[in-house]
């Protein structure tokens, strides 16, 4: 397989998902050995918090909302149930998702792009003209929100795409907004804060494509990174490959058939002044099945200006842990660099140092 040349217009024969049958990994996507070691060491993650989103609902709402605060502050992740998405959206948006990967090249070339800021984009890593080792992923990335605004730039090919893929973002939104709300309330702030915060809001999904790897001892899906929106929800197939760190250690997390895995996002640790911390994953692969992932960025429309919320900062002894920003500016400095953990960096109010 040939890595060169991504943006000429033969680019997209670096996706993974042109060719059949790889019989090694090329060296563009050989990890570390640190990084090899690192998959060597990895545990069952013994404990999901699980989140029922019907006992936000009457009575048992205060209960329901200091269960949500200890996933969020001691976790950074959840699984949510009877959220409200029907599983037959759920089952027909995977369907859609492999069929459209599926399709052959030619039907879907005029997508390809290593250009993040393309509205609709197909492309492959995760920021291929900017990385030394690639990741063994293909993905399709469009914007959901506003719906009426974004969908006739989304695949026209599967002819159900659009119509699935709508109905799903729209009950995706709900379910996000429910949340939200949630997390507010568990921050000690109003149910609208967060929701206001975001401005006009941005939604986006993602169809994340990893086929089966000769070698996955020697590569990743994706590395490790924490997301860049506020809020995260990923639906899976039974194929696992999630992986997150927790104190230093990297645990596989089991799946939990009709659930979301939810997990906190960098805007949020801004928003909570530090109190609920982005969540580091990524994710391996596997010699035998493809897998196919579809996570649901929720976050900050381009111009919003995001920063602590005051009643947060005033909680705490350090004050303001961020600078206020916009999110395009922080998308700038996400964008800029290979995939890494560190962008919130760019934004942290400097620390006086203990003697």
């Amino acid at each position: 397989m040939v890595l060169e040349g991504l943006d000429s217009p033969t680019g997209a024969e670096n996706l993974l998902s042109w060719g059949e049958n790889k019989l090694s990994v090329h060296p563009k996507y050989l990890i570390s050995d640190e990084e090899r070691q690192s998959l060597k060491e990895v545990s069952m993650l013994a404990y999901v918090p699980v989140i029922d989103l019907q006992e936000l609902d009457g009575s048992s709402r205060p209960q329901a909302i200091e269960k949500l605060r200890k996933a969020c502050k001691e976790h950074g992740y959840f699984e949510v149930i009877n959220h409200g998405v029907s599983e037959a959206i759920m089952e027909d948006m995977m369907k859609v998702a492999d069929e459209f990967f599926q399709l052959p090249v030619e039907d879907k070339l005029h997508l390809f792009s290593t250009d993040y800021r393309k509205r609709t984009l197909l492309s492959t890593s995760f920021n291929a003209t900017k990385e030394a080792t690639m990741h063994w992923r293909d993905y399709l990335r469009h914007p959901c929100n506003p719906l009426e605004e974004h969908i006739n730039s989304w695949p026209n090919n599967p002819p159900s795409y659009r119509d699935v893929a709508g109905k799903y973002a729209t009950q995706l939104k709900e379910l996000t907004l429910k949340l939200l709300e949630a997390i507010s309330e568990s921050l000690g702030l109003e149910k609208d804060y967060i929701a206001k915060a975001l401005g006009k809001q941005n939604q986006t999904m993602q169809i994340n494509y990893y086929p089966p790897c000769p070698n996955p001892d020697l590569t990743l899906a994706l590395g490790a990174h924490t997301d860049p929106n506020c809020l995260t929800i990923v639906q899976h197939d039974e194929v696992s490959g999630l992986q997150i760190m927790k104190d230093g250690s990297w645990f596989d997390v089991p799946a939990l058939h009709g659930a979301f895995f939810v997990n906190i996002a960098d805007q949020l640790q801004v928003i909570s002044n530090g109190e609920y911390k982005s969540l580091v994953h990524r994710a391996v692969t596997n010699s035998r099945k493809k897998r196919i992932s579809i996570p649901t960025f929720y976050g900050p429309s381009y111009d919003a200006e995001i920063k602590p919320a005051a009643s947060l900062v005033a909680a705490n002894v350090h004050g303001p842990l961020y600078v206020s920003f916009t999110f395009e500016q922080f998308l700038s400095h996400f964008y800029s660099q290979k995939l890494i953990t560190t962008t919130l960096q760019h934004f942290e109010v400097p620390q006086p140092q203990s003697n």
